[in-house]
C-alpha cells in the first residue's frame, strides 16, 4: 500500500507541473503577441509624427523626395508588407512551435490522470479485500474461541469419567490414545483429572518413556493456561 500511496503522489505532482507549464506557455505566447502589436502601434506613430523639430517643410521635403525616387511610396509599402509578413510567418511558426508543447503536456497530463485514476482502483481494490481479509480473520478467531470452549467442556467430562476409573482401568486406554497420535489428548485429560489419580494413572501405564512425554506435554499445557482466578469465600 505504501508503493500506491507513492505512485499517487508522484502522478499529482506530474499533474501539477504539467499544469503549471502549460499556464506558463500560454501566457509567454500572449506577452509575445502584445510586444509585437505594441511594436507595430509605435512604428505607425513614428511615421505619422515624421522627423523630429516639427517642421512642416522638413516632412514635406522628404515625401516630395521620396515620390521623385524610382521606387516612390509603393516600394515603401512593398516593403512595409513584406516586413509584416515576415513577422508573420515568425509569430505563426512560433505558435506551431508552442502549440506542439501544449500537446506534448496534455498529453502527458492524460497519462497522468489515467495512472492516477489507476492507482486509485486499485487502492480501493485492495482496502476491499483488506476488509475483507479482516472480517475472515475475525470470524476465524471467534470460531477457534467456540472450538477451544467446546473442547475444554468434552474434556472435563471424560476427565472426571477417569477421575472415576481405577489407574489400571485408565492406564490403558490413556496409553493407546498416547500410541495412536493423540498423546496431547491424553495429556490434556491428565491435566483435568485429579493429580493423585493423574499421578496413578501415568504409574499403570507401565511405559516411562510415554509417561515422561505426557508429563512434558502437562507442563506445556499447564504454563500455556492462566489460572483460573481465585472467587474468595462468602462469609457467613
Amino acid at each position: 500500500m505504501k508503493n500506491f500511496l507513492i505512485l499517487g503522489l508522484l502522478a499529482l505532482l506530474l499533474f501539477s507541473v504539467s499544469a503549471a507549464l502549460s499556464l506558463w506557455l500560454n501566457q509567454s505566447k500572449q506577452t509575445e503577441a502584445s510586444a509585437e502589436k505594441d511594436k507595430d502601434k509605435d512604428k505607425d506613430k513614428a511615421l505619422a509624427k515624421g522627423p523630429k523639430g516639427g517642421d512642416p517643410k522638413e516632412a514635406v521635403e522628404p515625401r516630395q523626395a521620396a515620390s521623385k525616387t524610382p521606387d516612390g511610396p509603393a516600394g515603401g509599402a512593398e516593403s512595409a508588407a513584406l516586413n509584416l509578413r515576415e513577422q508573420q510567418d515568425k509569430l505563426v511558426r512560433r505558435a506551431a512551435q508552442v502549440e506542439l508543447v501544449v500537446r506534448d503536456l496534455q498529453s502527458q497530463r492524460e497519462a497522468t490522470e489515467a495512472s492516477l485514476r489507476q492507482v486509485l482502483n486499485e487502492l480501493k481494490n485492495v482496502s476491499t479485500e483488506t476488509g475483507k481479509l479482516d472480517a475472515l480473520a475475525d470470524d476465524l478467531k471467534k470460531k477457534k474461541v467456540e472450538f477451544e470452549a467446546g473442547e475444554k467442556k468434552n474434556v472435563d467430562k471424560i476427565a472426571a469419567m477417569y477421575d472415576a476409573m481405577t489407574p489400571e482401568a485408565a492406564g490403558p486406554i490413556l496409553k493407546q490414545m498416547a500410541d495412536s497420535g493423540r498423546l496431547e489428548l491424553a495429556a490434556k485429560i491428565l491435566v483435568q483429572m485429579k493429580e493423585r489419580n493423574a499421578a496413578r494413572v501415568l504409574e499403570a501405564l507401565g511405559d516411562p518413556a510415554l509417561a515422561l512425554q505426557i508429563l512434558e506435554k502437562m507442563r506445556g499445557i499447564r504454563t500455556a493456561t492462566p489460572p483460573a482466578p481465585v472467587v474468595p469465600a462468602k462469609g457467613p
